[in-house]
Formats: C-alpha cells, sequence, structure tokens
C-alpha cells in the first residue's frame, strides 16, 4: 500500500489540529484563557469567582474574631466574678450584735407600768437596745 505525501500532509495536520485544540482552548472569541483559568469560562469569571471565595473567608475570619472577642470577654467576666466572690468567702463575717437580756428580776415587756402598778412596786426599764424589761 502506496501512502502519498498529499494524505500523510493531511493526516499531520490534522493531528497538530487536534492537539493543538486541546492543548490551548480557545473561547468563542477567539481569547485563550491566561494564567490560572479555568477551561471554557470567559476570561476573567474565575477571577469574579475567586474574589467572591475570597470575601467569604474573609467575612468569616472576621465573624471568628468576633465570636474569639465574646468568649474572652465572657471568660474575663467570669474570672472576675469568681475573684469577687472569692474575696467575699475568705472576709470575716461581723459578730452578729450582742442580744440583750434582761436584768435578774426583770422579764421583756413592751407594756409599761402603769401608775397604779407603780405604786404597787412595779418598776419598768428601758435597755440601749430598745428592749423593755418590767419587774413586777
Amino acid at each position: 500500500m502506496k501512502i502519498s505525501v498529499f494524505s500523510t500532509v493531511i493526516f499531520t495536520l490534522s493531528l497538530l489540529a487536534l492537539t493543538s485544540c486541546a492543548t490551548f482552548p480557545y473561547d468563542g472569541n477567539g481569547n485563550s484563557p491566561g494564567y490560572g483559568q479555568g477551561y471554557g469560562q470567559p476570561y476573567g469569571q474565575d477571577d469574579y469567582y475567586n474574589e467572591q471565595e475570597r470575601r467569604r473567608l474573609r467575612d468569616e475570619r472576621r465573624e471568628l474574631e468576633r465570636e474569639r472577642d465574646r468568649a474572652e470577654d465572657e471568660r474575663r467576666r467570669l474570672e472576675e466574678e469568681r475573684r469577687r466572690l472569692e474575696e467575699a468567702q475568705s472576709r470575716p463575717t461581723p459578730p452578729p450584735p450582742p442580744r440583750e437580756y434582761c436584768p435578774s428580776g426583770f422579764r421583756p415587756s413592751e407594756q409599761r407600768c402603769s401608775s397604779a402598778e407603780k405604786k404597787r412596786g412595779c418598776r419598768d426599764i428601758r435597755l440601749p437596745g430598745g428592749l423593755g424589761c418590767v419587774s413586777r
């Protein structure tokens, strides 16, 4: 079988055309996509999606920083409250005021002796704390 030069040239050119299309894709306007551009996408569309992704990531990062700041503020608040409670517990509690008792022979009573009772020997006193004592 004899192969003509013409058919060899046609075959070589068709192989070259097929490999060049697969290696160097062009969009519909005849433009080759730039470095980092996706195949079959108009020029610059990947940049648009990359910019959206960068914005999304930046927004997520800001939200995470806000969340971290809120958590840090809450931690500080809880630490301050814990410290305040420890201080309050470590302070000695003041002793209760001394309870007043009526002297011997007297009983607690808020009713004072009447004039008739006083003639029969009833005595009443009021202690400095306000407790009234009566001896009838």
